[in-house]
């Protein structure tokens, strides 16, 4: 064991010395105040006193009082002690795609009830499995946030804070809420790319979660170049699928403010003057799943999702550090002042000044 701040260890000399001297000034006073009313032998019968042994026990509890607080401040610690806050070993990101086929209303009366995503909306989905699975099981393990559309924004770089993530993924992770149209898949893994190069270290395990209903605006070769990167770079990847397979109609009420005004009084997105659908496009999904040597699911239900099963290992490292002891000296001087404060004084009776309480007779 040892002290961080040895330099307070010195005032335990000046304890003793200093509760002893209150109590000799206490001492001192109390007679001067007894002796200014009268004469001392009869004030004093008519007085509390403390008893000898009570007067130590106070002086005792005081120095020992006194002296855990300077050991408390002195952070007493142990080299080997137990690590209280654990490394993570493990990065992941999460892409969401936020284009407008997203707002396909497939998990209407499926969701959770109490759920805050409660439309059903594809997106709805995501966020939910997000907040409920995924940030849940990361433990001390970094996460961040790419959403995309035509482009890819991050919405989120990697962190500890993963409550305040979730945070901001349920309040701006919206339909459109990355700029573009469409789905640029190879820009959201891009994007997810320089994030690693950028904060996360070469030791350490790296994730990437995609959430799509497998819209992608990118060919087959750029498909092929990014899972090639994937394996190069020994990304681990998990594909989930959401959307039914057959089409859906997109609600106008489900996507952003500017598209409620452009396409204000019709129920449905229109492309082209048609009623455009979508659906769930498995194909591109567990191509891209395959070819990385990741995993793929799709969605149903939310039972479908458990991200501690399908990532497997979500490492922690407990690293050697110190285990601080201050609380224990801390309770102990609480301890000792409540002692020396509740202890009641002891009085003892006193004779009265003309003998043992009998009238003395005089001899005629």
């Amino acid at each position: 064991m040892h002290f961080q701040y040895t330099w307070l260890l010195p005032l335990l000399l000046v304890i003793p010395p200093l509760v002893g001297g209150a109590v000799l000034m206490a001492f001192i006073r109390k007679r001067r105040f007894v002796e200014a009313y009268g004469e001392h032998k009869l004030t004093t019968s008519t007085t509390k006193t403390m008893s000898g042994w009570l007067t130590v026990v106070r002086a005792t509890a005081c120095c020992l009082g006194a002296a855990s607080v300077i050991l408390a401040l002195a952070r007493p610690s142990i080299e080997d002690g137990r690590v209280e806050f654990p490394q993570g070993t493990t990065d992941v990101i999460v892409l969401v795609d936020v284009s407008r086929s997203m707002a396909a209303v497939d998990y209407k009366g499926l969701m959770p009830k109490g759920s805050r995503f409660s439309h059903g909306t594809r997106l709805d989905m995501a966020r939910h499995l997000i907040r409920e699975n995924v940030v849940p099981s990361l433990g001390a393990n970094r996460l961040g946030i790419v959403t995309y559309a035509g482009e890819a924004f991050p919405m989120a770089f990697l962190t500890l804070d993963v409550s305040a993530v979730d945070w901001v993924q349920q309040r701006a992770a919206t339909i459109s809420s990355a700029p573009g149209e469409g789905s640029a898949l190879g820009k959201a893994f891009g994007m997810a790319f320089r994030m690693f190069d950028l904060d996360s270290n070469d030791n350490h395990r790296k994730v990437i979660i995609l959430f799509s209903d497998g819209g992608n605006d990118d060919g087959l070769d750029e498909l092929t170049a990014m899972t090639a990167l994937l394996k190069e770079r020994g990304v681990d990847l998990v594909v989930v699928g959401l959307g039914k397979t057959n089409a859906s109609p997109i609600p106008i009420a489900e996507l952003s403010k500017q598209d409620q005004e452009n396409f204000s009084g019709l129920e449905y997105y229109q492309h082209n003057g048609e009623t455009a659908t979508s659906a769930l496009d498995e194909n591109i999904l567990r191509l891209l799943a395959n070819r990385a040597g990741g995993r793929y699911v799709r969605i149903n239900g939310v039972s479908d999702f458990s991200f501690e099963s399908l990532a497997q290992r979500l490492e922690m490292e407990y690293r050697p550090g110190q285990q601080e002891l201050f609380t224990y000296p801390l309770m102990l001087s609480v301890l000792m002042f409540v002692i020396a404060w509740f202890l009641g004084d002891e009085v003892f009776p006193r004779r009265s000044v003309g003998g043992a309480g009998t009238a003395s007779r005089s001899k005629p």
